[in-house]
């Protein structure tokens, strides 16, 4: 066998990837990459998850979906589009844009001190009147499946979102959210999906998402051994069922 020299690497694209940057009216910087199946499209569209954090959590959701879809009876997930919303030009995680764009009100005393915050009236905003008419002239898209996933601050918006505009998203799905921020009254049902890890003992994370889970009438799912971090992608499967459900 024979090696090629070091210099023969080169970068590597996914397969059936597009990316395109948006800038907002107020000067925010967003990357949306879009992620498509090989089948067809359904007469009524793909079923889709927006994933936030997309830096984080996009490749693994877009690969997942990529994986499990290749049998549907088997798995429960069908092919599906996601979609993935990075801060600035999609390279690094943006801790400052995220606690700005994912919460409304200010943390607790002594939380987070000289964080950003506030912004997720207007993050949602962009979501709303860019980014899904954006892609939806792109793809088709099943407007009845369509599903927001969150994960920590990104969690904690997705249930503001829900409880602000519940007619944005068809299913929701909350990983781990940051309910120790702020606390929120809705009624979820059957169409938002709450995770969190076993291992979440910090700020009482399990104790709080298992509060707001029974109040607000949601399906919750706990990641055996999972802590914040690995809660994610121990409950990924669930999340793409749940997007996909009929």
């Amino acid at each position: 066998m024979t090696l090629a020299a070091d210099h023969d690497w080169t970068p590597h694209q996914p397969a059936r990837q597009q990316a395109r940057d948006i800038v907002t009216a107020d000067e925010r910087r967003y990357r949306i990459v879009v992620s498509t199946p090989e089948a067809p499209a359904p007469a009524q569209g793909y079923p889709s998850i927006l994933v936030l954090d997309g830096v984080q959590h996009f490749a693994a959701m877009s690969d997942g979906a990529s994986a499990l879809s290749r049998r549907p009876q088997k798995t429960g997930v069908e092919p599906m589009v996601v979609i993935g919303v990075f801060h600035g030009d999609g390279q690094a995680l943006d801790a400052d844009a995220r606690s700005r764009d994912y919460t409304s009100v200010a943390p607790p005393q002594g939380e987070l001190v000289g964080k950003a915050f506030g912004g997720a009236d207007a993050f949602r905003r962009t979501l709303s009147e860019v980014v899904l008419p954006l892609v939806s002239d792109y793809l088709p898209l099943d407007s009845a499946r369509r599903t927001l996933f969150g994960h920590s601050l990104g969690g904690l918006f997705v249930l503001e979102a829900l409880a602000q505009q519940p007619d944005l998203f068809s299913r929701w799905v909350s990983i781990s959210p940051s309910l120790w921020w702020r606390d929120l009254r809705l009624e979820g049902g059957d169409a938002l999906l709450l995770g969190i890890g076993e291992k979440e003992q910090r700020r009482d994370m399990v104790g709080r998402t298992q509060a707001f889970a029974q109040r607000s009438s949601a399906r919750l799912l706990i990641a055996p051994n999972a802590d914040h971090g690995s809660a994610p992608l121990a409950l990924l499967p669930d999340a793409l069922r749940h997007a996909t459900a009929r």
